[in-house]
């Protein structure tokens, strides 16, 4: 099997707040066919303890066993809402691993490396996947620029690296696929690679075709530039796949 052709996973991103939340579940039923994985973007769920958290995580898993859950918290520097100092987010992180009712971890690349790394061990010991990602929310570095953050991130011992970026043209566009395309040629790991805002959609739809591991869609209000409805997302990358 070719292993830069993949099938790309994809992933719902959920966020609500308490009273959105009964709504929410009854979307993601009704869409559960189209979803391989589900994101919880704690930074967009207006929480204010990590006990708020925990519970939306195990309601979650009680609802949806079946389906692998993404723990997220996106810093305003990384394109999200989450205000938590470094050691802060530290500490959030730590605490979701620990209580080990999710399958996957979302670190932010450019934490302190003492803090990331501790994190990453960590996860692993609980036997929970690690993804590490990083966002360029303005512009799009260059092709041996994101070559050489995918290697970073590759180094870490993660399990999946995930580098996004907003594009000018469609040029920019070509560039992160290509990165993609070039990474997987020589990686086992899950690249993820993703050009944020409408020019953006194609790689969410052709990314597995160049290597892209996950795609991230939504089921009622997008959480990033570009993103599309699980419906829509799936119906079209079936021409890629």
């Amino acid at each position: 099997m070719d292993k830069v052709n993949v099938k790309s996973k994809i992933v719902v991103t959920l966020s609500a707040d308490k009273n959105q939340w009964e709504d929410l579940y009854k979307k993601v039923e009704d869409n559960e066919l189209f979803i391989d994985i589900i994101e919880y973007r704690a930074d967009l769920c207006g929480g204010e303890e990590t006990s708020d958290y925990l519970e939306d995580l195990q309601t979650l898993k009680e609802k949806f066993s079946n389906l692998p859950i993404i723990f997220t918290y996106r810093t305003h520097g990384q394109g999200g809402k989450g205000e938590l100092e470094p050691n802060e987010y530290y500490a959030l992180n730590r605490s979701i691993i620990e209580a080990g009712g999710i399958d996957i971890i979302d670190i932010e690349l450019f934490l302190y490396e003492d803090l990331r790394n501790e994190l990453i061990e960590l996860a692993h010991d609980k036997g929970i996947q690690v993804l590490v990602s990083h966002h360029e929310m303005d512009h799009t570095p260059s092709l041996k620029e994101m070559k050489a953050l995918y290697q970073h991130m590759q180094q870490l011992n993660v399990d999946y690296s995930k580098l996004a970026v907003m594009p000018e043209d469609w040029r920019d566009v070509l560039k992160l696929l290509t990165a993609v395309y070039e990474t997987k040629q020589d990686s086992d790991h899950h690249i993820v690679g993703i050009a944020m805002g409408e020019q953006g959609k194609l790689s969410r739809l052709a990314g597995g075709a160049f290597g892209s591991a996950l795609t991230y869609g939504h089921i009622g209000q997008e959480a990033a530039p570009g993103q599309l409805h699980v419906q829509q997302l799936k119906a079209l990358m079936e021409i890629y796949q």
